[in-house]
């Protein structure tokens, strides 16, 4: 966390020797916070935002961690509909 714009050389300021584990992190005013997320089981990961003003909207990002056994008992396909960034833009 810091004030400010990030950057790539951001990056060297990360703690990662003695980090803390939290379950909610802050975002300040004109600051940034850099988050490690341990994802260690397959499927749909739902990280919310406390902007009530994205969040009434659906504005929420989705991560998934892909496993290529399809289990339709813990997970639903992802919709049709749903926007694609990164690699899978275009899949």
């Amino acid at each position: 966390m810091d004030i400010g714009q990030w950057s790539p050389a951001s990056r060297l300021s990360y703690n990662l020797i003695d980090a803390i584990s939290r379950c909610t992190v802050q975002v300040y005013p004109k600051s940034w916070t850099a988050l490690y997320m341990p994802l260690d089981n397959v499927g749909m990961w739902n990280v919310r935002s406390e902007n009530w003003a994205r969040q009434y909207l659906g504005q929420q990002f989705y991560l998934r961690v892909y496993s290529s056994a399809n289990s339709w008992r813990d997970e639903y396909p992802i919709p049709l509909n749903a926007l694609h960034c990164g690699k899978v833009v275009g899949l």
